[in-house]
């Protein structure tokens, strides 16, 4: 008979192309040359903290050739060059309706899996390292999409997808507050040496 715990650890591997659908609608944007949309492309994100920080904002007759997928909030994005340096990201709503270049590899969850689930699992090694290797010895560093939708993730159930996006996300707080503690323990040690200076050489004060 299994537990309340084996039923939450059991999992099956899927291939990512069967836990999301193919829905991506491509738009060319110099269609309307005058209208202004927002673009994302590799260097809209922000590597290290896995997330869109400088999207940009142009008009149809500038777009970038490769300006085509459009995006909607919780799509995952994988860039598909260099994937060893991890360049993913979930789109905010702030973004939905945006336009995202054909360097991502646009995932967009079906029923089965949760996008932020599916967020966690493409920053893990296990995903980087396969990505890593199919481009090991390449002239040009490039998986496609059809290279990302192929790899396995290890699929639970949504309610275990949940407890684990709570988990990862709890902890992600904890190391926050403890790196704000730690800056504030070094800002009063920088601060400290100036302090003992004041103690042997006052500042004059007029009389």
């Amino acid at each position: 008979m299994k537990t309340d715990s084996d039923k939450t650890q059991s999992c099956q591997l899927v291939q990512l192309k069967h836990l999301v659908v193919d829905d991506i609608i491509n738009f060319d944007p110099r269609r309307e040359p005058d209208c202004s949309f927002n673009y994302v492309d590799i260097s809209s994100i922000d590597n290290v903290e896995k997330r869109i920080t400088q999207p940009k904002v142009t008009v149809g007759r500038l777009a970038p050739s490769r300006a085509r997928q459009v995006i909607r909030a919780n799509d995952v994005l994988v860039a598909t060059t260099r994937p060893n340096l991890n360049a993913v990201a979930l789109v905010p709503p702030s973004l939905d309706g945006a336009i995202c270049s054909t360097g991502f590899c646009v995932l967009r969850c079906n029923s089965k899996i949760l996008p932020q689930y599916l967020f966690l699992f493409v920053q893990s090694e296990l995903f980087v390292s396969e990505m890593s290797d199919l481009v090991q010895g390449a002239l040009y560093p490039a998986v496609t999409d059809r290279q990302v939708k192929a790899q396995y993730l290890p699929l639970v159930s949504i309610e275990s997808q949940n407890r684990i996006i709570e988990d990862v996300a709890g902890q992600h707080a904890a190391i926050i507050t403890t790196i704000a503690a730690i800056e504030s323990q070094l800002a009063a040690a920088r601060r400290l040496p100036s302090a003992i200076l004041r103690k042997h050489f006052p500042t004059a004060t007029s009389s």
